[in-house]
């Protein structure tokens, strides 16, 4: 005998139905990350297995920059970044409320070297007049010159600054070809600089301790972290839960392996031998915890006023929460 149904109730039942064809197998929450070329910590997080553990369905966006980052942020074409924490501080000089909520590098990953081509430049003063790259026009690199610019008495209009697209490859070659006279790096394409050319001159490196010290005056520099808008962050606290233990479960097993093994299972396969050393330094440069070191913030905000002195009257407690950070399974 069939049981029939008033047209309403059946509708009804279809939709029960539908919804509970899923039960017990619930859909991994959707979150887009923005990551700027030559980020390792995000990609390295996904290849490890680290997101779907934590019952993520990460998709992960490579951008040219993290400015260019921030853009994808704001647009809402993402829900989270991993950049320069540079950016929240000087998006929050403009009323826009960009949050920290897991820190992933705790010193800068940037140094500025000449182009072996560019016999002249042997310091910081030797740019007056010269070419400059970065990855993009207000980027974290475009920060950090601006900064050592000006502890040598120069300003921006002292120098041409060319925006040559972010990536390792791309800095390595732009250097190489003597396409300006002095660029940006971050640790893979200086390793690989400086192994081509035992030469190399460097300006200025934000990857170790006296380099931080000297361009920053802290041993601790929040440099890349991870953020997203804080009324996401807000709307959202489990998945920020989520993505800070993934980061997390990331930064542990990023220091209990070799450089080797770090390469092998973010490239999929064994890459350039030359790149070894700049992943020892972010392996030495990560971050143990994922909170705000102490005096961390009043750095960055310092570093960027040379660029928008209107950072200066930021309430930086407003541009970082440790509040999403999880304790590692």
């Amino acid at each position: 005998m069939t049981l029939a149904l008033p047209r309403g109730r059946l509708g009804a039942l279809a939709i029960v139905i539908l919804a509970c064809s899923g039960c017990g197998h619930p859909a991994q929450p959707k979150v887009r990350i923005a990551v700027f070329r030559g980020e390792e910590i995000v990609p390295l997080t996904r290849a490890l297995g680290h997101f779907a553990a934590m019952g993520l369905d990460a998709e992960i966006s490579e951008v040219a920059s993290s400015s260019k980052a921030m853009e994808a942020l704001l647009g809402g074409s993402v829900e989270a970044v991993s950049g320069g924490y540079d950016h929240a501080i000087r998006l929050a000089a403009e009323g826009r409320r960009i949050r920290s909520f897991a820190v992933l590098s705790v010193r800068s990953p940037l140094a500025l070297v000449a182009s072996p081509k560019s016999s002249r430049i042997r310091s910081i003063r030797d740019l007056k007049g010269a070419t400059v790259g970065v990855s993009a026009f207000g980027s974290s690199g475009n920060f950090f010159v601006n900064l050592l610019l000006a502890k040598y008495g120069l300003t921006a209009r002292d120098v041409h600054v060319v925006a040559t697209g972010g990536g390792h490859a791309v800095t390595v070659s732009w250097a190489d070809q003597g396409r300006v006279d002095a660029i940006v790096t971050l640790p893979a394409s200086l390793s690989i600089l400086r192994q081509r050319h035992p030469n190399l001159v460097v300006l200025a490196n934000g990857t170790t301790p006296e380099g931080s010290r000297a361009i920053f005056g802290v041993d601790a520099y929040p440099a890349i972290c991870l953020m997203a808008q804080a009324a996401w962050l807000e709307q959202n606290p489990g998945t920020a839960k989520q993505l800070s233990a993934a980061v997390l479960r990331t930064l542990r097993w990023i220091g209990e392996h070799s450089p080797e093994e770090f390469q092998a299972k973010l490239r999929g396969s064994a890459g350039q031998l030359e790149e070894l050393d700049g992943l020892r330094a972010t392996i030495a440069t990560r971050s143990l915890d994922g909170g705000m070191p102490p005096g961390g913030p009043e750095a960055v905000r310092e570093a960027v006023a040379v660029s928008a002195p209107a950072v200066r009257s930021v309430d930086l407690k407003a541009t970082f929460t440790d509040e999403y950070l999880a304790t590692t399974p």
